[in-house]
This record gives C-alpha cells, sequence and structure tokens, in this order.
C-alpha cells in the first residue's frame, strides 16, 4: 500500500512565497524613501535584509526550472526547453526595458545610457548589478547560467542527476571556499576568477533542484508538515542571523549561499510541507506571486519615478509626505498587477 502523500499541482504556497520574496525586495528598495519620514524609517532594521527576497527567487526558480527540464527534455529535447525559458525571461523583460527607455527620452527628457551599456542590457550579458541599465536585471543573468546547468543535467539519466547536481553544488562550493582562502583580498575586491561563471549563488538555485527532485518523489520530508515546518523555520532563523554578523555574507557568493540561501531554500521547504495541509495562502500574496516577475522588474523604475512625482507635487508637509509613503508600496504593487494583466501575460500567452 502507497502511503505516501499524493503531490499537490497546484502549489498555490509556491507562488504565495513568490509574492513574498517580491515584496521582501520591494521594501528593501523601499527603506531610503521611507527614511525620509522619521516614524518610517524605524523600519529600516527589517526592510534592510529584504534583498534575500532574491536568494528564495533562486531558491525557487531551481526547484520550478528543474521540474520543467525533467518533463521537457527527455521528450522534445534540449532546445524547446531552452528556447522556453528564454522567451520567459526576455519577453517580460524587454517591455519594461522600452518602457524605462521611453521615459527617459519623452518624459525625464534625459540622455540614453552609451550604446554599449544599452545593447549589453538589452541582452542581458552584464551579471553585475552596477553595469545594468534596469539593476535587478543582474540576477535575470544569473538565471541564463543556471538553465544551461539544468540542460546538462537533466541531459543524464535519471539516476545520475541527483549525484550531478550534488557534485555540482561541492564544485561551487570549494571553488568559492578556495578562493576565500587563496586570495582574500581578490575576493573582496570582486576578482575572484569566474566569479560569475562559477557563482556561489548556483548552489542556492542547485539546493531548489534537489527539493524538486525530493517532493515530485513524494519524500518523507514533506509528509509530516508539522515537523518540518519548525525545523525550516529554524534553519530560516539561523540563515538569517548567520547572514547578518558581516556585510560580507551579502558581498561574497558563496558566504551569502551558506546564509541566506538556506534561508531561502528553508522558506521553499516550508511552503512545499504546506502544500501538503489543508491549509491555503491569502489569495492575494498569490496574485501578488502571479505578478512577482513584473513587480521586481518594475519596482525600482517606479520608484524612481515616485520620487520626480513627489517634487513635481510639492509633497513636502510631514503628514503628506507620510501619506505619501504609505501609499507608495500599495501603488507599486497595483500597477505591477496591471501590467501583469495588459503586458506580461498577453505577450507569455501568445508566445509560449
Amino acid at each position: 500500500m502507497n502511503t505516501k502523500p499524493p503531490i499537490n499541482s497546484e502549489l498555490q504556497w509556491i507562488q504565495a512565497l513568490r509574492g513574498i520574496a517580491a515584496l521582501m525586495v520591494l521594501f528593501f528598495h523601499m527603506h531610503p524613501h521611507w527614511d525620509l519620514v522619521p516614524l518610517l524609517s524605524m523600519t529600516s532594521a527589517v526592510t534592510h535584509w529584504g534583498f534575500s527576497g532574491v536568494d528564495i527567487f533562486f531558491a525557487l526558480s531551481g526547484f520550478v526550472v528543474y521540474r520543467s527540464a525533467q518533463r521537457t527534455i527527455p521528450a522534445r529535447g534540449a532546445w524547446p526547453f531552452i528556447k522556453r525559458r528564454l522567451l520567459r525571461i526576455y519577453l517580460g523583460y524587454w517591455p519594461v526595458l522600452l518602457l524605462i527607455a521611453f521615459t527617459t527620452a519623452f518624459v525625464y527628457h534625459e540622455r540614453l545610457p552609451p550604446l554599449r551599456k544599452m545593447v549589453m542590457s538589452t541582452f542581458l550579458l552584464y551579471p553585475n548589478i552596477w553595469d545594468n541599465w534596469l539593476p535587478p536585471a543582474w540576477s535575470l543573468t544569473m538565471e541564463i547560467y543556471f538553465y544551461l546547468w539544468i540542460v546538462l543535467v537533466a541531459l543524464l539519466p535519471q539516476r545520475h542527476q541527483v549525484k550531478a547536481i550534488v557534485a555540482f553544488m561541492a564544485l561551487l562550493a570549494a571553488w568559492g571556499v578556495g578562493w576565500l582562502i587563496a586570495d582574500t583580498p581578490a575576493v573582496l575586491d570582486g576578482r575572484q576568477p569566474l566569479r560569475y561563471g562559477l557563482t556561489g549563488l548556483g548552489i542556492e538555485f542547485l539546493g531548489g533542484a534537489l527539493l524538486a527532485q525530493a517532493y515530485d518523489s513524494r519524500s518523507r520530508l514533506f509528509s509530516i508538515p508539522q515537523v518540518t515546518i519548525p525545523v525550516c523555520t529554524l534553519a530560516f532563523t539561523a540563515g538569517l542571523i548567520l547572514g547578518s554578523t558581516s556585510s560580507y555574507f551579502d558581498r561574497i557568493e558563496v558566504l551569502r549561499a551558506a546564509s541566506f540561501g538556506v534561508m531561502g531554500l528553508a522558506a521553499l521547504c516550508a511552503v512545499l510541507a504546506l502544500e501538503q495541509t489543508s491549509i491555503r495562502p491569502p489569495g492575494w500574496l498569490v496574485r501578488v506571486g502571479d505578478a512577482s516577475y513584473s513587480l521586481y522588474l518594475l519596482h525600482t523604475f517606479l520608484l524612481d519615478l515616485s520620487g520626480k512625482a513627489r517634487a513635481y507635487w510639492g509633497v513636502h508637509s510631514p503628514t503628506a509626505l507620510m501619506l505619501f509613503m504609505l501609499a507608495l508600496p500599495i501603488a507599486i504593487v497595483l500597477i505591477s498587477w496591471l501590467w501583469y494583466l495588459r503586458v506580461e501575460r498577453p505577450i507569455m500567452r501568445a508566445a509560449l
């Protein structure tokens, strides 16, 4: 008799976690704006850690992409999988980049970036946040690296795939730690050889792939949520505490994977356990998760636009400024949701 729990195919908690991760990144970038209001500035002690929403995204991506690769590559080959994943990234990214270009030239009446920067940013060839025209795009470049890794894994016989993932994770960890020990100044300055090609952030992505394998094989890890969820909560807390001990845990990828990456994988594991319960996430949070790609891409642009709007409207009094700042994240989420409904989703449906 098979006593393993059925797999929940809807994965609403996964979408809710996407929404949480997107909101974390939004509020991370909100805190310089909220610092203008003394009462709201007190939240910066919490919102400062919102950048770790990206680590949750990497873990989620590993989970989703590996499951997709397992379904697509054996049946149809590598190219349909690669094509679909690249279209998913670029067709969501290019309309936002076009909006930024139009606004820069015709609304702000500012000069566009140098041609090289525009071209490299358009095709996501910059893995460094400071080189990109749209700063959050650095993570999309990383995603493209990760997709290529998953293709190599998925082309292997099924019985070797988990071993390959674990071996690759060990290689990334050894590479990152090895250079940190051998040439600490170079690593601290961002001059580590193959910093992006063998990034420690890949450990988070591949960890998500391992959780996908465990989930689809109906591992007992998810069958006892009353045990799994508290353990994941402890791991989540430990990762956050470790990461908060030094700024190097944000700047050095292998250390980030060992702290905020653990936090992201623990969050993913917890929501997969929640999928096996009768508890369902709030509907609004699932909808934010649906629009999370649009929110992730648009939020820095909308925050910049809000600063210009605040100056144009003369929002300076303490009361008006407080109300403006409280309404700002709600407005950004709603605008991103409308963008998802009217731009991102129709384009994706037509193309995919």
